[in-house]
């Protein structure tokens, strides 16, 4: 068995096209659910929205949830317009920080999702 060797600049390309397909498929899913948000009238908290859009599936890459449950966990916000709404849900549903405020220097989320690929890999070629 010969090792493995990565190339690091081929592995970061890899790992930002994972991460650029990841974007892509969540803006895909919050399509509608942004046209939704749009018609919606503002400013709003998320315990109205989380009613009014309770039973709306998100179509998420590895599950199905709905967006009233995403702003389930946004508790005690207040939006002032559609595009706080949807940036809510996104950062909600990627993970990412929302500001300085949640960063956290720990939690890389591409190199978690490497990771998990990797492992997966390692785990299908036993």
């Amino acid at each position: 068995m010969t090792d493995y060797d990565p190339d690091p600049e081929t592995e970061q390309q890899h790992a930002r096209e994972r991460q650029r397909e990841r974007a892509e498929s969540v803006e895909e899913t919050l399509g509608e659910a942004g046209r939704m948000l749009g018609e919606h009238k503002y400013p709003a908290t998320s315990e109205e929205l989380a009613a009014e859009y309770g039973d709306q599936p998100l179509d998420l890459t590895n599950e199905t949830e709905s967006l009233g449950s995403v702003f389930d966990r946004l508790v005690d916000e207040r939006f002032e317009s559609a595009e706080e709404a949807r940036e809510a849900v996104y950062g909600e549903i990627t993970g990412d920080a929302a500001g300085p405020e949640e960063y956290n220097k720990e939690r890389d989320l591409g190199e978690l999702a490497d990771s998990e690929s990797d492992s997966e890999s390692d785990v299908n070629s036993h």
